[in-house]
């Protein structure tokens, strides 16, 4: 099955077997359709945008709304997002921050008055460099100010999902939220959820993309969105009964093209945090994470690290 070149959020690339990716959850043609659009995957492409494409556009974060959990974070010349799950912890993408000394990491909000803080430690989850979780955890020198909401993991089942995207993407005061629904999961050596992955619909419903397939029903203008350039580390919040909990890091996006023609489809995601809550914990209390196996067969890691 071919590789391809996965554009990550802020704009580097890795690689990812795109037919390892177990469409869960999707109704039978809508899943057939996007096992074939993935098996037949011939490019990704980069978008040049600065946050999030659709959604309600740009904003100012609202003192104490769940989703000001969201912050920017600056890792030398990258401006990037960061979500805090503790009054000193915040979660970004592993590849917004690897490598990165601590002083050269800033969390920022305009909440507060305006609060700045630089990292304490980084922590880049160990299998990162294998290539299987993009996710980092960062301690701050400095409790996050008042009125930032504290994001809670949500650890249910993400197939089919409404989830609500915010991000700070290139930009320290304002953020810009939008939505999609989660289309695909995929599974980790141990068939742990891995990866979540949802596609663009610019329409309400979009037409199917070949003969046999299902419309794709899209959630209209002003609500649905994708990621692009600058969006790595931003939130997927999935909410239930008014509460929202963090589901998952944006880390990536993607242009897919089956082979046999058609129509592009455009993919996002990133990594399903239900799986990665006992790493966090072990982070947090300072203990040392077991180095992760390697993953068998012609399946094993795909990532390059930038």
């Amino acid at each position: 099955m071919p590789l391809c070149v996965n554009e990550r959020s802020d704009g580097g690339e890795s690689m990812v077997r795109m037919d390892e990716i177990d469409v869960v959850g999707c109704p039978g043609t809508r899943r057939a359709w996007l096992q074939r659009a993935m098996a037949g995957l011939v490019a990704c492409l980069a978008s040049g945008a600065w946050a999030l494409e659709g959604g309600s556009g740009p904003q100012d974060p609202l003192s104490g709304a769940p989703w000001s959990a969201v912050g920017s974070l600056a890792a030398g010349q990258r401006l990037l997002s960061a979500v805090a799950i503790a009054p000193r912890w915040v979660l970004t993408a592993a590849h917004a921050v690897n490598g990165a000394q601590s002083a050269d990491v800033v969390f920022r909000t305009p909440l507060g008055g305006g609060f700045s803080s630089r990292a304490r430690t980084v922590h880049v989850h160990p299998a990162f460099i294998s290539g299987k979780v993009d996710l980092a955890l960062v301690e701050l020198e400095q409790r996050v100010p008042p009125g930032m909401a504290i994001a809670q993991v949500f650890t249910g089942a993400l197939p089919g999902r409404l989830i609500q995207l915010v991000s700070h993407g290139g930009s320290t005061t304002l953020i810009t939220r939008g939505e999609n629904r989660i289309d695909a999961v995929q599974p980790g050596a141990l068939g742990e959820p891995l990866l979540y992955l949802f596609d663009y619909d610019t329409e309400p419903t979009s037409p199917p993309a070949e003969e046999g397939a299902a419309a794709t029903a899209g959630l209209g203008p002003g609500r649905e969105a994708t990621l692009v350039s600058g969006d790595s580390g931003s939130a997927a919040f999935v909410v239930i009964d008014g509460r929202w909990g963090l589901a998952g890091i944006n880390t990536f996006q993607a242009t897919v093209t089956p082979r046999e023609g058609g129509v592009s489809t455009r993919l996002a995601g990133g990594i399903v945090l239900a799986s990665q809550t006992a790493w966090i914990a072990r982070a947090m209390r300072g203990e040392p994470s077991p180095q992760p196996a390697p993953r068998p067969g012609p399946t094993a890691g795909h990532t390059a690290t930038p």
